[in-house]
């Protein structure tokens, strides 16, 4: 078993011991507490990108005023930085939940694709669903990407929200953090999507089949005047500091100068996109 996998487990089983121990010994609850929605996102080191996440929760807190809002970060090794205390992992939090009497929690994945990081989110729900004294009830919402439907939606207000400054003769490229996951199938159907609005958007990934030299050699066929570099990420983080505007010569900024294309950049996630928002949001009502 894998190193990260084997600590995922270990952590459940932990965090469900914890539980339990906890709801046999505590005293009985006066009046029950209120529903919650758990708000799930891989996380991000850089802490400039952190203020996507207040305006998500601003749309949660209106959309479900009447529950209570919780974080948890999917990512293992931000979990394990000076900062812990303020941060919980998805199992943590549902134990914090299911001590507090909570019986039922909406998990708002804010994910982009069903990846790997989603799957270990929908099994770590299941495992705290319905136990003895615990949450009764835990539903997991989609990922931004999750049907045909949800690509054409999304592709529609990507495409309505282009760069004010671009022009028709410009590229666009949505860079995505990509995955080995059979669930990086999603990337390719968004770029074809996004193709029928608009020939010059491309979509893009840090890693995996559509990385950068795939990209620039499809770009550099269509000889733009320029190129503009989006990230297509919940908050544009290190992956967007570094991989993708970073001065390193391996970075996409770097890479489309050397083959003497001029670059724009975008500096905002998709969590900064009051549309997409919404429709993670939404996710929670199915």
């Amino acid at each position: 078993m894998r190193p990260d996998k084997l600590w995922t487990c270990l952590k459940t089983l932990l965090a469900v011991m914890g539980m339990v121990v906890f709801v046999a010994t505590a005293p009985a609850r006066a009046a029950p507490a209120k529903d919650a929605v758990l708000i799930a996102a891989f996380g991000t080191s850089v802490k400039k990108a952190r203020d996507a996440y207040a305006g998500i929760e601003k749309q949660v807190r209106l959309a479900f005023p009447d529950r209570e809002i919780r974080w948890a970060w999917t990512a293992h090794s931000l979990l394990k930085t000076d900062e812990k205390s303020s941060r919980l992992s998805p199992q943590e939090a549902l134990a914090k939940l299911a001590t507090e009497g909570v019986k039922n929690v909406s998990v708002l994945s804010l994910h982009v694709i069903p990846g790997a990081e989603y799957h270990n989110l929908v099994k770590t729900a299941r495992t705290f669903e319905g136990l003895p004294k615990g949450i009764r009830s835990i539903t997991v919402s989609p990922p931004l990407l999750h049907d045909t439907g949800s690509i054409k939606a999304v592709a529609e207000i990507l495409a309505r929200g282009l760069p004010e400054k671009r022009t028709r003769d410009e590229a666009v490229i949505f860079v995505g953090h990509g995955t080995h996951h059979p669930a990086g199938v999603y990337y390719p159907a968004l770029q074809y999507y996004m193709h029928q609005l608009d020939p010059n958007i491309f979509v893009g990934t840090v890693e995996d089949n559509l990385n950068l030299e795939t990209v620039l050699a499809a770009v550099r066929a269509k000889s733009p005047r320029a190129v503009w570099l989006v990230p297509l990420m919940t908050v544009a983080g290190d992956h967007t500091v570094n991989d993708l505007f970073g001065a390193q010569k391996d970075s996409w900024r770097q890479a489309f100068t050397s083959a003497g294309i001029q670059v724009k950049t975008v500096a905002s996630g998709l969590g900064e996109n009051t549309e997409l928002v919404r429709l993670w949001v939404n996710g929670l009502r199915q």
